[in-house]
């Protein structure tokens, strides 16, 4: 007798199971055909970008029907700076801007800022006025370097033309001094001077020195560092004040023929007029960058700084090492260029 195969069993198991499957897809379908509908609402499943998104294409195709291109528009964060050569008056500004108001407010603080808000979001727009051809330039002093040489390098790295004020008699002043005139950095003497009570480290001026030792100190420091073209404070809110101190100190600056940055640590401070009697070049600083270290406030004077810029053709900013500092300089560097400022060696804006 011919024994049957086992795999036509298989076979028939498999087609056996194929049809009950079929037949349990077919009485759901009907099931789900006799089903009333319900009037749940669908589910949100709009991407979330889109959403946050919503506000800012709105505010371009404003900026749009005032004939400003997303290259003249600068976007970081909630604050959009826009450089033009000629910035729309105010009732441009407010029919341009009209159809926001079925979704949000919008409010002209001025002819150079229009305030934004939509969902409760606050966004502010600035119009800079840019000179054709030519870009408002601003310089970077940072501070306090020659302590450790782990911020000049994060610093020496950055596309720009950073000046670095370097204080004297620290671990690594000649090596900081050094790497950075090798990266082609400027580098001036942060001079220690004595101030509101902290102490001003090594090679400082105090008021109760006679002048002669003042000078000693003076010309000590100007020759511990090498390649300085100019000179800055370090603290100095009482030195600075005292015109008979100033005057030997920045005799000295004048005999090396370099400059002097008035660091601005007092209101009352006599450097200007002492330096233009003496004729040394002179320029004092505009904006303090990281007197709170919060990258927020850092990068709100950074906007400050380019509004100081462009308003007067030129500005001077000053910060320090801070790793936060480093971090928001890194990032916010290279958006200037984008709002019509240039950074340059503070020797370049020298009077």
């Amino acid at each position: 007798m011919r024994k049957k195969d086992p795999r036509q069993n298989i076979v028939l198991i498999i087609i056996v199971v194929l049809a009950v499957l079929v037949g349990i897809a077919v009485v759901i379908q009907e099931k789900e055909k006799d089903r009333p509908e319900t009037s749940q609402p669908k589910p949100d499943v709009r991407p979330r970008i889109v959403r946050q998104a919503f506000p800012e294409l709105l505010i371009r195709g404003c900026l749009f029907d005032l004939g400003i291109s997303r290259e003249q528009a600068n976007f970081a964060g909630k604050t959009v700076r826009i450089s033009l050569r000629k910035p729309p008056k105010k009732e441009r500004i407010a029919k341009a801007f009209e159809p926001l108001k079925k979704v949000g407010k919008v409010h002209i603080e001025d002819a150079e800022h229009l305030r934004v808000i939509i969902d409760k979001e606050v966004w502010d727009i600035f119009f800079q006025e840019v000179l054709p051809g030519k870009m408002a330039r601003c310089a970077i002093i940072v501070d306090d370097m020659g302590m450790v040489m782990k911020p000049a390098q994060e610093l020496g790295r950055i596309d720009a033309d950073i000046t670095f004020a370097v204080l004297p008699d620290h671990p690594d002043t000649l090596p900081v001094a050094r790497y950075l005139h090798a990266r082609g950095r400027e580098v001036m003497l942060h001079l220690p001077l004595q101030g509101n009570g902290k102490d001003p480290g090594p090679g400082a001026v105090y008021q109760d020195m006679p002048p002669s030792e003042i000078r000693d100190i003076v010309k000590r420091n100007l020759e511990a560092i090498p390649f300085i073209s100019g000179v800055n404070n370090h603290m100095g809110s009482v030195i600075t004040t005292d015109e008979a101190i100033m005057r030997v100190i920045l005799a000295e600056v004048k005999e090396r023929k370099l400059f002097f940055v008035d660091s601005l640590t007092t209101n009352k401070s006599v450097c200007g007029p002492v330096a233009h009697d003496l004729g040394l070049p002179i320029v004092a600083r505009d904006v303090f960058l990281d007197n709170e270290l919060k990258p927020a406030y850092i990068r709100a004077q950074i906007n400050l700084l380019a509004k100081v810029a462009l308003k007067h053709s030129k500005a001077v900013a000053i910060c320090h090492p801070h790793p936060e500092t480093i971090a928001v300089l890194k990032k916010e560097i290279p958006r200037l260029k984008k709002l019509g400022v240039e950074v340059v060696k503070i020797s370049a804006l020298m009077e």
